[in-house]
């Protein structure tokens, strides 16, 4: 009897500890993630800090988005907190942006929702669509940008954009589709659409019931029901196809870091929203590893590449413990780096991504490549060695922060010590990041001001150091200015160099003579030609258009001001070389007065009449961002009164 009751409490003591060390490995996660999430002030999609009030009353849009679409912009009149109207220098009504926040916050992509903003013309027509700071991966974002996704809906008035059936960019689908319906939703209120047309996408359906029918058949194995287990080859080969390369869909830490801090988005993300449940559900409660071992792509994809080679690298216990140890350190450096508020891409530290052929950053692709290799020679080196997520989901199904045996009660106590250690650390944390002080801006000091998010304006430079030149727009683009000789391949409109040549004409002139003249180029052939035939202007090649600023002698000698139009003309240069910086483009003076040679050239390619001389070309485009401004401040040079010798 009494070894019957000294088992029973046994037994009853293993497994309270085990459920304490399950309950601790809970508690610790969260807590870690709230930690995490507290840099970014939400937790679950709950803002955790209190706004201010000037931040509270901050525009959703600004003058430099508007200048992305609408070059003359220069005043924004709001007509709501989503809506505004957009007016130039003049007061003439240019065109109107459109936010599709709030209405279609719960819209989420694959990290967020989506921040969009819909310019419209002044003929009530799509000019452009804006993506402002946002939380998706930025791999996606720049393959939607390279595909030219948002520039979908560019010319159709609001009614058209709500009925146009956009087709989901590949490997992206699940950004594309809340940008498809975020912008739907808030243009059917915008042009008081009642019944939005909606395109049932067959292929998605059946990719979508391929995931449900797969996760049925890898339970079903892995509680090897109806004999299924048997076929462990072709369930491999199936994970590597249905999840992986078909769907996508993978627990990772950075899908668990962003739904930490954005919430859970059940209708977009509800497929994997139940295998997270799955992944973590199971091993919590029958130590079955069902995730790891049976649904994983990648874990799936070792296996398969270790069947070709049978023969495999034994490296011993002390390899095996070291191998054990490596794998929790992985997970403890990510997690510590995210708590000290660095700032880096999840998805590089897994090779999960790299199913998403289209869009995976190389290093994913190098990881998973070389892991593979490793894996003919080793079972599931990945798996066994690195993956920080398999950390979870195993301490999950087998915590080991607790001693059960009973035959060192003193390192029992040192264990249990160091674990009361770690949670009071984890409290601190916790109590750290939703502090007031955090939360709250000081009332000492005033908030400080954050410029507005925008697709193109400037970065404030280093070059920039005096307070006032930082809080004035027009010096702040007068250090940024900077001489641009690499472009994109993205074209200039007709009215952004309008009104580049507008900014010339409004430069000083002596005598208000303007003894100016202006030619836009945008021939491709023939900015090559005189790309080729003039020595630093090679740059035409590349540009999207030039303008060349030309002198008008007989307006100059009608005036008696034939010696000044030089410096009329560069003063106009000058004006659009800063109206270049400050719509976000980009340009370089390339001299032709006072070189006969190159004067000649441009006159010729030109066609310009005798009295008109080429003082420059100035080659435009979008910056690639390769140029930068340079420090050219030297206070020796300075002299104040009188000349200083120094």
């Amino acid at each position: 009897m009494l070894s019957l009751l000294a088992f029973l409490q046994q037994i009853s003591y293993k497994l309270t500890m085990r459920i304490i060390a399950k309950v601790y490995v809970i508690v610790f996660t969260l807590a870690v993630l709230i930690a995490v999430a507290g840099h970014e002030r939400r937790f679950f999609g709950v803002d955790l800090a209190v706004a201010s009030k000037e931040s509270g009353a901050k525009s959703a849009f600004s003058i430099d988005e508007a200048k992305t679409y609408l070059p003359a912009a220069a005043l924004l009149k709001p007509t709501g907190v989503d809506e505004t109207e957009v007016y130039s220098n003049e007061g003439r009504l240019l065109g109107r942006m459109v936010h599709v926040q709030p209405q279609a916050r719960h819209i989420i992509g694959y990290g967020s929702w989506l921040p969009l903003v819909v310019v419209f013309d002044r003929d009530e027509k799509i000019a452009g669509v804006i993506l402002q700071a946002h939380q998706e991966t930025p791999d996606f974002i720049e393959r939607l940008e390279s595909q030219g996704f948002f520039a979908s809906w560019n010319g159709l008035t609001a009614s058209e954009a709500v009925a146009l059936p956009v087709d989901a960019v590949s490997r992206a689908t699940l950004t594309t589709r809340a940008a498809i319906d975020s912008i739907r939703l808030r243009l059917a209120s915008y042009a008081a659409v009642q019944v939005e047309r909606a395109r049932i996408d067959y292929l998605e359906v059946a990719r979508s019931l391929a995931g449900w029918l797969f996760v049925l058949v890898s339970l079903l194995a892995c509680y090897n029901r109806s004999g299924l287990a048997k076929y462990r080859t072709l369930i491999l080969l199936a994970a590597v196809i249905v999840p992986g390369f078909m769907l996508g869909r993978f627990v990772s830490l950075e899908l668990l870091v962003n739904w930490a801090v954005n919430g859970i988005p059940l209708q977009a993300h509800f497929f994997m929203f139940c295998v997270l449940i799955l992944a973590l559900g199971l091993p919590l409660f029958s130590s079955r590893a069902w995730y790891c071992s049976w649904y994983c792509p990648f874990g799936a994809a070792q296996e398969l590449a270790g069947k070709l080679c049978r023969r495999k690298v034994d490296g011993g216990e002390k390899f095996v413990a070291a191998s054990k140890r490596l794998r929790p350190a992985v997970l403890i450096i990510t997690v510590f780096l995210l708590l000290a508020g660095y700032k880096f891409k999840l998805s590089l530290i897994e090779p999960f991504s790299a199913f998403l052929l289209n869009s995976a950053a190389v290093p994913v692709l190098v990881l998973a490549a070389v892991f593979l290799v490793l894996s003919l020679f080793m079972r599931r080196p990945w798996c066994n060695c690195f993956c920080p997520s398999g950390v979870i989901v195993e301490n999950l199904r087998f915590p080991g922060v607790f001693n059960d045996k009973q035959t060192a009660p003193q390192e029992n106590g040192k264990m249990r010590y160091a674990e009361v250690l770690n949670l009071l650390l984890v409290i601190v944390i916790i109590i750290q990041v939703l502090s007031p002080s955090r939360m709250v801006p000081s009332e000492s000091a005033p908030p400080a001001k954050s410029a507005p998010v925008t697709a193109t304006a400037p970065q404030t430079s280093a070059l920039v150091s005096d307070a006032a030149a930082m809080d004035n727009a027009v010096l702040k683009n007068i250090h940024e200015r900077k001489s641009v000789r690499n472009f994109t391949a993205a074209d200039v409109s007709e009215e952004q160099l309008t009104t580049l040549v507008k900014a010339g004409m409004a430069a000083p002139t002596a005598r208000n003579r303007q003894p100016w003249q202006f030619v836009v180029i945008r021939d491709k052939a023939l900015m090559k030609d005189l790309a080729d035939k003039l020595p630093y202007a090679k740059m035409l090649a590349s540009a999207a258009a030039a303008i060349t600023v030309c002198g008008d002698l007989e307006i100059a000698r009608a005036g008696n001001s034939e010696n000044m139009w030089m410096l009329d003309c560069s003063a106009a240069t000058q004006n659009i070389l800063l109206a270049l910086e400050s719509m976000g483009l980009g340009g370089v003076w390339t001299a032709c007065y006072p070189y006969d040679d190159r004067m000649q050239t441009v006159t010729a390619a030109l066609k310009l009449p005798e009295h008109i001389v080429p003082l420059c070309v100035i080659p435009i485009g979008y910056p690639t961002g390769v140029d930068k401004p340079k420090d050219k401040w030297k206070p020796e040079r300075l002299h104040w009164d009188k000349w200083q010798t120094k």
